[in-house]
C-alpha cells in the first residue's frame, strides 16, 4: 500500500471511530464478544496563518496558511492497573502522517507506574503537554524548538510517580539515544529525534524530570538528559550530549508567569561538524519568560469566556560554543519578542493572533503576523 493510500485508509477509519466516540467513555467488545476493558478518545488540532511564513528571515519569502497539526489519540483500559495510550500526528493536511506516542503503562503501586513504549521525552514544561489550547502563542516557543525538539519522543521504557502526597511528580526513562549526525547549525537539535521510527539503539540514553508545586499557583520543574549520539557511525567517534532545563510557571489572579531555560552540551561536536561538513554547536543554549494576564479574569474549567494578553521573550543561540578551527554562523543567535491575545470561548477552544519580532547575530530583523484557531477533546 503506498504512503498517500495508507494515510486515507488511517484517516478516515480513526475519523470515523472518533466521530462515534469522542467524549465518551465507551466499553470495547473483547475476543470472546463480551465486554471488556474502556476505550476514550481524544485530539487536538491548530490551523496558523504566518506572514511571513515560518523558518524564514526574508521579509519577502511568501505567506502561509497552513492547517498545521491534527492528531488523534486513544486509552484503553485493560483494568484498573493496565491501560496503553497512542495518538498519530497529521501534520500539515496529512502531508506527513508519524507516532506521537504509544505506550503501554502499569500501575506497580497507587503511585508508580511502568511505561513501555514510543515515550515523550520528558524534558521542558511543553514536551509532554503539547496540545495548543494550553499555550497562547500562535507557534510553540521557539527554544522548545531548536533547543529542546518539541514534539521529542523516543523508543525506551522507564517509570512515572508522584509524591510528597501528589505535590511532586517525576519520570524517569531510558531510551534509544539521539543521532548527532542530524544536528545542524541554525537548525540545533530540531530533527534530531528519531520519531520511533526504527530508531538506532547502539547508543542509549537516560532522561528525567522532576515537578514540584510547594505552593497554591507555583510549580518548579528540572529535566536532565544523557546519552550517546554517534550510534556508531564509521568514521564518527564517540558523541555523547548533555542536556540540563529548569521551568517556572505561577499564576494567581488572573496573571500567569512563566520561564524557561534549557542548555546543551555535545562531546565530539568537532568530528560532527566535520562529518555534517558545516559548524555545530558544542553548546547551544536558550531561556524565554512570558508574562500573561486574563482580563476577564474567568475561570475557563467552569466553561467561561477568557481573553488573555501576552508578551514573551526568547532567546536562544545553537552556536554558542563552537569548537576550536571552526566558524561561528553569527545567524545562531537570535532573540523573538512576541506580543499577542488568546480568546478562549471555552476551555478547550482558543482564537489567537500575535506579532513577532527577530533579530539574529548578522543583525537581521524580522516582523511577523500570526493568527491561529485550536482546539483539544
Amino acid at each position: 500500500m503506498s504512503g498517500l493510500k495508507l494515510r486515507m485508509v488511517l484517516g478516515v477509519t480513526i475519523a470515523v471511530l472518533v466521530a462515534g466516540l469522542a467524549g465518551r467513555t465507551t466499553p470495547a467488545r473483547g475476543a470472546d464478544g463480551g465486554e471488556s476493558g474502556r476505550l476514550q478518545f481524544h485530539g487536538y488540532g491548530e490551523i496558523h496563518y504566518n506572514n511571513p511564513k515560518i523558518d524564514t528571515m526574508s521579509p519577502g519569502a511568501g505567506n502561509e496558511l497552513d492547517f498545521h497539526r491534527f492528531v488523534l489519540g486513544w486509552e484503553y483500559e485493560y483494568s484498573d492497573k493496565v491501560r496503553v495510550e497512542g495518538e498519530i500526528d497529521y501534520e500539515h493536511a496529512a502531508r506527513e502522517l508519524e507516532l506521537e506516542e504509544a505506550y503501554i503503562e502499569y500501575d506497580l503501586s497507587p503511585t508508580l507506574a511502568l511505561r513501555v513504549g514510543s515515550l515523550l521525552m520528558p524534558v521542558g514544561p511543553l514536551n509532554e503537554f503539547h496540545e495548543p489550547p494550553l499555550y497562547y502563542s500562535v507557534e510553540r516557543p521557539y527554544v522548545e524548538r531548536f533547543i529542546i525538539p518539541t514534539t521529542w519522543q523516543e523508543n525506551g521504557a522507564g517509570f512515572a510517580g508522584q509524591a510528597w502526597r501528589g505535590k511532586a511528580s517525576y519520570r524517569a526513562y531510558v531510551t534509544a539515544g539521539m543521532d548527532a549526525t542530524k544536528i545542524t547549525s541554525l537548525g540545533g537539535l530540531h530533527d534530531v529525534s528519531s520519531k520511533g521510527s526504527e530508531s538506532k539503539a547502539d547508543d542509549l540514553a537516560g532522561v528525567g524530570r522532576v515537578e514540584i508545586a510547594p505552593a497554591a499557583g507555583l510549580k518548579l520543574a528540572g529535566s536532565a538528559y544523557y546519552g550517546g549520539a554517534d550510534q556508531r557511525t564509521p568514521g564518527l567517534g564517540k558523541v555523547t550530549m548533555t542536556l540540563l532545563g529548569a521551568d517556572a510557571r505561577y499564576r494567581r489572579a488572573g496573571f500567569d508567569l512563566r520561564g524557561a531555560y534549557a542548555r546543551v552540551a555535545l562531546d565530539g561536536a568537532d568530528r560532527v561538524s566535520v562529518f555534517v561538513g558545516g559548524t555545530v554547536g558544542s553548546a547551544m543554549q536558550g531561556f524565554y519568560v512570558e508574562a500573561a494576564y486574563d482580563v476577564l479574569r474567568r475561570d475557563r474549567t467552569e466553561g467561561l469566556r477568557s481573553l488573555v494578553l501576552f508578551g514573551r521573550h526568547e532567546d536562544f543561540d545553537t552556536n554558542e560554543e563552537i569548537p576550536a578551527g571552526f566558524v561561528r554562523d553569527p545567524a545562531a543567535e537570535r532573540t523573538v519578542s512576541t506580543a499577542g491575545v488568546s480568546y478562549y470561548p471555552i476551555e478547550k477552544v482558543s482564537f489567537k493572533a500575535d506579532l513577532e519580532h527577530w533579530k539574529d547575530g548578522a543583525d537581521r530583523k524580522l516582523n511577523r503576523v500570526n493568527l491561529g484557531a485550536a482546539f483539544m477533546f
